[in-house]
């Protein structure tokens, strides 16, 4: 398969972020130093690993000139290196060296030979003359990643729509696909082929090569997979969509050899020039959104949560505690940043992301008035806590503080009316919505402390609400980094009437072995969430405003092995 140059500098760019420079040699990042060029899969996850003849991005200090130099032509440097930079791979006795794309001072990208032995090794950056430190690096057969347009392996991915041999658009929330069409995936991963590789592309299908490709929860039918026509690295996967699927933030996922590749999305609408989902933006929104604007974003909430924690700290005895939340936040987005970000997976789907993740969206805050709101907790001001946000906890066990009732009220059933004055940026308005306070999860008392990635696990419920979104999310920690645990964590998403969901094997799979420390137990969790929205809002000085009550069930400390 083919294609365009555009495409090719889409994604050879999409490999690079600028970091800060902090060494004056070169000096390799010590902690996921290497990665998958298109997942961003760190080492420590189950797709962690870098596949012979991939794609992999180094980071650090030094590493190669203050401007980005990439290769323009075949054969592609090796030894030789590029702008003085080359880089090296070790595994056993053997020593390798990788196929130069770009070299920048924080951040190199390369292909890894196919013929780099197998198993654990370390790499190394040269840069005139110095060498980097050495950084481990798990070299295996295949470990697909699906590059995506936030540069971070994740939210919407680099997925063309086949509508001839000619037009073949980068699939978008206005450029969305339609079940049963033709589509291209570019990633990186898929194994090791023959030839020679710095010489120019090598590009052949792969049937041998065990792929299965999921859009949502449907297997879609491959008709390629193998290296690029156009690419040293770049793999192509081409299948079509499945009936059945639509919507904006539709989950894309790759399986090669039993290893789930990263999860990204794509836009599916069977009609239309702009996707849809049910609860999410309409189409007046979506035009804002896609206008390039900022968007400003009005929301109104109360939540009642139930958790355990079958650990240390409160409620370290794994009985049930209470700590339910009225809210109102008022943020000024970029649009341009918020399309990046992954959106929930439809009704009957599920999706993976590592953790944690760069952050896409900065808000910006947006003053209102005076929050108070009347409803089974009686009459409420509730108070700011930052501008723009609003909060007030309700927690019987929790030691007094201010902003915090621990009276005993909590949320119940009933209606909840919102009345906000007008502030600096948003007008007055007010809303109310009625919380059934019905929903109960089964498991919340018998919830196993650990759970297995190797098989399905169901969850079900009681009371739910047809239409209502519910919400089960999980995630599992391997280690600790500079900015909290890393790891991987799943969401699905299911309707309140269905009464159960059963994550599939596959999802779980991906997550890594949590980790314990002390007495403070496993860094894993496990959430169940149902969520009821009323009707859009119109607010003064916001473009989209939402109004929801919830019941939130979290469960704290649990083990993913």
């Amino acid at each position: 398969m083919r294609r365009s140059s555009g495409i090719f500098l889409l994604i050879v760019f999409g490999l690079w972020l600028i970091l800060p420079a902090q060494a004056q040699t070169p000096t390799i990042r010590a902690a996921d130093g290497a990665l998958n060029g298109a997942s961003y899969a760190r080492s420590g996850l189950p797709n962690g690993g870098i596949a012979q003849g991939s794609i992999f991005v180094i980071f650090g200090d030094n590493l190669g000139p203050a401007t980005l130099v990439q290769v323009s032509a075949f054969p592609l440097p090796t030894t030789e290196g590029l702008a003085g930079t080359s880089v090296t791979v070790t595994v056993g006795q053997t020593t390798v060296t990788a196929i130069m794309l770009y070299t920048l001072k924080t951040q190199v990208a390369a292909v890894l030979p196919s013929n780099t032995p197998l198993g654990p090794g370390t790499v190394r950056v040269r840069y005139n003359g110095q060498d980097s430190n050495p950084v481990p690096i798990r070299v295996v057969a295949r470990s697909f990643g699906t590059f995506a347009l936030n540069q971070a392996g994740s939210g919407p991915a680099i997925i063309q729509n086949v509508n001839s041999e000619a037009d073949r658009p980068i699939n978008a929330f206005d450029h969305p696909a339609r079940p049963g069409q033709v589509m291209i995936l570019w990633g990186t991963g898929i194994g090791p082929v023959s030839g020679n590789e710095p010489g120019g592309a090598l590009p052949g299908n792969m049937p041998g090569v065990n792929t299965r490709v999921f859009v949502g929860s449907k297997e879609a039918s491959i008709q390629y997979r193998g290296r690029s026509g156009c690419c040293v690295g770049v793999d192509q996967i081409v299948f079509t969509i499945p009936e059945g699927v639509e919507g904006c933030y539709i989950p894309v996922s790759v399986v090669v050899d039993n290893v789930v590749s990263n999860y990204v999305t794509i836009a599916i609408a069977r009609t239309g020039n702009v996707c849809s989902d049910p609860g999410g933006y309409s189409s007046s929104q979506w035009q804002t959104l896609l206008s390039g604007q900022n968007v400003r974003i009005g929301t109104l909430a109360v939540q009642r949560i139930l958790n355990r924690n079958l650990g240390g700290g409160i409620g370290g005895d794994g009985a049930p505690y209470r700590s339910d939340y009225i809210t109102a936040a008022y943020s000024s987005f970029s649009s341009s940043a918020l399309l990046k970000v992954p959106g929930q997976p439809p009704i009957g789907s599920c999706a993976v992301m590592q953790f944690p993740l760069p952050s896409f969206v900065i808000p910006g805050a947006l003053g209102a008035g005076a929050v108070i709101v009347n409803g089974p907790v009686g009459n409420r001001a509730i108070p700011m806590s930052s501008t723009g946000v609003y909060q007030l906890l309700f927690a019987p066990t929790f030691p007094a503080a201010p902003n915090i009732v621990t009276d005993g009220t909590l949320v119940t059933a009933g209606t909840y009316a919102f009345n906000v004055t007008a502030g600096a940026n948003v007008g007055a308005h007010s809303a109310s919505i009625n919380h059934p306070a019905t929903f109960t999860w089964n498991e919340l008392a018998s919830f196993p402390g650990t759970i297995n990635r190797n098989q399905p696990f169901t969850v079900t419920w009681t009371g739910g609400t047809a239409g209502a979104l519910v919400y089960i999310y999980g995630q599992s920690a391997y280690d600790s980094g500079p900015q909290g645990d890393v790891g991987a964590s799943f969401q699905c998403t299911a309707d309140g009437g269905a009464g159960t969901f059963t994550i599939p094997a596959s999802v779980l799979s991906a997550l890594p072995p949590t980790y314990s420390v002390g007495p403070a137990g496993p860094h894993g969790s496990f959430f169940m969430s149902q969520y009821i929205f009323g009707q859009p809002l119109s607010i003064p000085g916001t473009d989209i405003g939402t109004i929801s009550v919830a019941d939130i069930n979290t469960i704290y400390t649990v083990a993913y092995q």
